[in-house]
C-alpha cells in the first residue's frame, strides 16, 4: 500500500522520506489501515514531493491528514478539478497544500503531491482506509501490504498525467533511506486459530481465554525485499453474521451517514464435488515478453522465468478434467492462440499444448495485453461449457450456487435498502457480503431481525438464516458506513473519464458526503501559516524503490464477465522463513515436461515430482515406464515383479503406486497436486473396480509406506 515512488532524482540528493507506519486493526474479516509517512526537508530549498502507491480496489480511503511541525491539517473532499485548481492556487500563494486522489488510469493505484515543504520543516502525512480481507482457498483471510509499487501495464495513448507513466529511480535494499513499521490489532468473537506471516513477526501475543484477539508487529529491519502478509485464521469460518452500525448524528436524513448500516456477511459450508465437473471453458495466458528470459532470483544457477511460468501451465494442464474446453495463449508485443478455437481436453490435445508449451520462448517483445483480451472476450461461447470465473482452477471446477437471493425479516416501520449490487451465483469457498441501509423507525433495543440466505445446488433448495440484534452500535470510524459507500460507488462510478453524465452526479454525492474518496473526488490540505511568495519554481524530489528480482505475473485465466485472475502470483512459492511455512501458506508449484532432470530451482524444487507429474496422461493414469521407476526408486522389473496379480491391466498398477508415491513423499505439497490426483483416484476406480484394495495392499508393502490405504475410499 505505501510503498512511495516518484520522480526521476539523482542519488546524491537527499531523500525527503524517512519512516513508514502503519497501524492495523483487523476485526472478523473488515481492516482498518492507518498509514502515517513522516517526511523532511533536509535541503536549503523548498521542495515539492511525489508519491504513489498500490492499494486494494475495494478499499474506502476516507481521512487524510498532515502534521506540519506540531500542527495538525485536515484535509477537505473536494470535486477533483476544484481540488486541482485550488492546489495549484496554494502553491503559487506561497501556502503548504498536500493533494491525495485516485490515479486517472489505475483505480487501485493512489497518488499524493506534498507541495511547497519549507527547508527544516517536518511533515507527517496519514491516510486511513477500510476494506474487505479477501478470502484464501483455505479459509484464511488475508491482508498485505506491498513492498513496491511494481511496474504496471499501461496502454500506449494513456494520459501522460497518469502516475504510472512516471519514472522512480531504484536503488539497492540496503541503500534505502527510510524505515517500516507494522502493528497489527486482529479480534473475532469466535477466537483465532492461529496468524501467520510471509515476514518475521515479534513474538505474537494472544488475550481472552479462547484468543479472540491477538496483536502482531512486524520484526526490527524489514528489507523492502517482499511484500508484507498476514493469514488470519478464525476457529467458526462458517458462522453467519449481520453487524448494525449507528448512523452519523446530525446529518441530512437523507444521506447515507444518518441512518443504521447493516453489513451482512454468509459464507455457505458448501461441500466438495467428488469427481470434479467436467464442464468449462478454461483460458490461460503466457507472458512470453522479453523481461520473462530473466532468472527468478539472483542465485547461481536459477531458473529462468519462462521456465518456471511453463512449469506452472503444465501443472494446471494436468489438472484439468477430461471432458472440458481449453487454449492457452501467448502474448508479448503480439499474440498468438494454441488452437483456433477451444479444444476439447484428451490425450491427444494435452499432448499437443504440451508440445508447444516446451517450445515457447521469452521472444515477444513487449507485454500487450489488451488485444488477446478483447480476441477471448469477443469469442461466441460454447454450449454447456461456461467460461468460469477463475479464482483457482481448484474452485473453478466445482459445481456453483445459484438462484442466490435475500430476504429480511425485520419489525414493522423499518425496511432494508440494498447498497450492494444483486449476486446471483457463488462459488465454493467464496464468502457473500452485502450492504444495506436500516431506514424507518428504531425498535426497542430487545428487538430482533432475521436475514435468509436461499440459494440452489445441484438441484436442491437450501436455506441459512441468521438472527441479530437491532441495536446499532458505535463506531468512531463508521466502517460499515464507509465500506456501505464504497459498495454503492462502485456500482457506479466506472472512473474519471468513463462514468456517464447521470451516475456521476450520484457518485459526487456519496463521495462528497461519506466523506469516500472515488475518481471524481480528491482530498486537498492546506498550510495557510506559511504565507511566503514562491520566488521559482519548487524543486521536485522523488522517493526511490529498491532493486527486486521479483517474480512474474506469469498468466491469468479469464472469463467474460470481465474478472480477471492472475495464476502466476498464486501459484508462486512463497519466500518465508522456515518456522512460518505451512502446507496451508504454500501455493502450487509446477512441474515439468521435460525428459531430462536439471531441474535446479524448480518451482517445486523436487526432480523426481516434476518428473512423475510430467508422466501422468490427460485421463489422470500412469503407464508402467522406465520414467516412472526411476521416481519410484526402483527398476522397472523389481516394479513389475511385484504387480499383485496376474492379467491386470500395469497402468492400474502403476497408478496406484504413483498416487501413493505422492502421499509418501510429497503430502507437504498435497494442496498443488490434488486435482490431478483426484482424477488418477477417478480412474483407479473405474478400471481397477473390485481389485482396488488388493493393488493399494500391495503398494503400501512395496514401497514400505505409512500411509493409511482407505485414502483411495474404496
Amino acid at each position: 500500500m505505501v510503498h512511495p515512488c516518484g520522480l526521476l532524482t539523482r542519488r546524491e540528493e537527499p531523500v525527503p522520506l524517512k519512516s513508514i507506519s502503519v497501524t492495523l486493526s483487523i476485526c472478523e474479516f473488515v481492516a482498518g489501515v492507518s498509514a502515517t509517512l513522516n517526511y523532511e526537508n533536509e535541503e536549503k530549498v523548498p521542495l515539492e514531493a511525489f508519491f504513489v502507491f498500490p492499494m486494494d480496489e475495494d478499499s474506502a480511503v476516507y481521512s487524510f491528514e498532515a502534521m506540519v511541525d506540531g500542527k495538525k491539517i485536515m484535509a477537505e473532499l473536494q470535486d477533483k478539478m476544484k481540488a486541482h485548481t485550488n492546489y495549484e492556487n496554494a502553491i503559487s500563494q506561497g501556502h503548504q497544500a498536500f493533494l491525495l486522489e485516485e490515479d486517472r488510469c489505475s483505480r487501485d493505484v493512489f497518488c499524493c503531491n506534498v507541495g511547497n515543504l519549507h527547508p527544516g520543516s517536518k511533515v507527517a502525512l496519514t491516510l486511513k482506509y477500510v476494506q474487505e480481507l479477501p478470502l484464501e482457498a483455505d479459509g484464511a483471510l488475508r491482508y498485505v501490504l506491498p513492498a513496491i509499487l511494481n511496474p504496471r501495464y499501461c496502454l500506449s495513448g494513456w494520459s501522460e498525467d497518469s502516475c504510472l507513466n512516471m519514472k522512480t529511480p531504484v536503488v539497492p535494499l540496503e541503500d534505502l533511506p527510510y524505515t517500516l513499521s507494522v502493528v497489527a490489532t486482529i479480534s473475532s468473537q469466535h477466537g483465532i486459530e492461529r496468524i501467520q506471516s510471509n515476514c518475521p513477526l515479534s513474538p505474537i501475543e494472544y488475550h481472552g481465554d479462547d484468543k479472540t484477539s491477538a496483536q502482531v508487529s512486524l520484526a526490527d529491519g524489514h528489507k523492502f525485499d517482499r511484500d508484507v502478509e498476514l493469514l488470519v485464521y478464525y476457529s467458526e469460518l462458517h458462522t453467519p453474521s449481520v453487524a448494525v452500525e449507528m448512523g452519523k448524528p446530525k446529518t441530512d436524513s437523507d444521506c447515507l451517514m444518518g441512518d443504521p448500516s447493516a453489513m451482512v456477511s454468509f459464507y455457505p459450508n458448501i461441500p466438495e464435488a467428488q469427481p470434479p465437473i467436467t464442464c468449462g471453458e478454461f483460458v490461460f495466458l503466457m507472458d512470453c515478453s522479453g523481461s520473462m528470459q530473466g532468472p527468478m532470483s539472483k542465485q547461481d544457477k536459477s531458473q529462468l522465468r519462462i521456465e518456471a511460468a511453463k512449469e506452472t501451465l503444465i501443472l494446471l494442464l494436468k489438472s484439468l478434467p477430461i471432458g472440458c474446453y481449453f487454449n492457452i495463449y501467448g502474448f508479448g508485443s503480439s499474440y498468438e492462440a494454441f488452437f483456433p478455437n477451444s479444444v476439447k481436453y484428451n490425450q491427444h490435445t494435452m499432448e499437443e499444448a504440451l508440445r508447444r508449451v516446451n517450445l515457447m520462448q521469452a521472444d515477444l517483445g513487449g507485454t500487450e495485453i489488451l488485444r488477446p483480451l478483447k480476441t477471448i472476450y469477443g469469442a461466441s461461447s460454447i454450449p454447456g461449457h461456461p467460461l468460469q470465473v477463475l479464482r483457482a482452477l481448484k474452485r473453478s471446477l466445482q459445481p456453483v450456487v445459484e438462484d442466490v437471493s435475500l430476504s429480511w425479516d425485520l419489525p414493522q416501520g423499518l425496511s432494508a435498502k440494498m447498497l450492494s449490487p444483486e449476486q446471483t451465483v457463488i462459488f465454493r469457498g467464496q464468502r457473500l457480503i452485502v450492504y444495506a441501509q436500516l431506514t424507518g423507525m428504531m425498535p426497542p433495543a430487545e428487538a430482533t431481525g432475521e436475514v435468509c440466505l436461499k440459494y440452489t445446488l445441484q438441484g436442491k433448495s437450501f436455506e441459512n438464516k441468521v438472527t441479530f440484534s437491532l441495536q446499532p452500535k458505535l463506531d468512531a470510524n463508521l466502517t460499515i458506513h464507509r465500506l456501505a459507500a464504497k459498495s454503492f460507488l462502485q456500482t457506479k462510478d466506472m472512473g474519471f473519464r468513463e462514468t456517464p453524465a447521470n451516475d456521476k452526479k450520484d457518485v459526487l454525492k456519496v463521495s462528497l458526503e461519506c466523506g469516500v474518496i472515488s475518481s471524481h473526488t480528491a482530498f486537498i490540505a492546506i498550510n495557510k501559516d506559511l504565507n511566503k511568495p514562491v520566488q521559482r519554481p519548487l524543486v521536485r524530489r522523488a522517493i526511490p524503490r529498491p532493486i527486486l528480482m521479483s517474480t512474474p505475473v506469469v498468466m491469468s485465466s479469464y472469463n467474460r464477465s470481465g474478472k480477471t485472475q492472475a495464476l502466476g502470483q498464486k501459484l508462486k512459492k512463497k519466500c518465508r522463513p522456515p518456522e512460518e511455512i505451512s502446507p496451508e501458506m504454500e501455493t502450487a508449484r509446477s512441474s515439468s515436461n521435460r525428459t531430462n532432470l536439471e531441474t535446479r530451482n524448480t518451482v517445486f524444487g523436487n526432480e523426481h515430482l516434476v518428473q512423475l507429474i510430467s508422466l501422468q496422461k490427460a485421463n489422470g493414469s500412469w503407464d508402467l515406464n522406465e520414467g516412472l521407476a526411476v521416481v519410484l526408486g526402483m527398476s522397472l522389473e523389481d516394479v513389475l515383479a511385484a504387480l499383485p496379480l496376474k492379467n491386470v491391466d500395469s497402468s492400474s498398477w502403476a497408478t496406484v503406486l504413483a498416487v501413493l508415491w505422492l502421499h509418501t513423499y510429497n503430502k507437504d505439497l498435497q494442496y498443488e497436486w490434488e486435482l490431478l490426483e483426484r482424477k488418477a483416484v477417478a480412474w483407479i476406480r473405474f478400471h481397477a473396480g473390485s481389485i482396488m484394495h488388493v493393488l493399494v495392499k500391495a503398494a503400501v508393502a512395496f514401497l514400505k509406506s505409512s500411509v493409511d490405504p482407505t485414502m483411495f475410499a474404496f
